[in-house]
């Protein structure tokens, strides 16, 4: 699975909302109404958010102990 950032993530999640209401007025709508098709789609944008995989930090090059070594030279 690609890791997306929270900005791609939540742009899917409309995207993705949209696209679900769109198939439910056209296959389902008939059958259950649009409201419970709403809620459906927003329970899964809001899932898809939270807990699609984030994107992995770059850790940091161990600057600290370097600098603690300048540190002690120039004393």
């Amino acid at each position: 699975m690609p890791r997306l950032k929270l900005t791609d993530r939540i742009t899917w999640a409309v995207l993705g909302w949209i696209f679900f209401n769109l198939l439910w007025l056209k296959f389902v709508d008939r059958y259950i109404p649009q409201w419970i098709g709403a809620a459906i789609a927003t329970v899964v944008a809001v899932l898809f958010v939270l807990f699609w995989p984030r994107p992995q930090e770059e850790l940091p090059e161990e600057e600290a102990p370097e600098a603690l070594k300048e540190g002690q030279e120039e004393e």
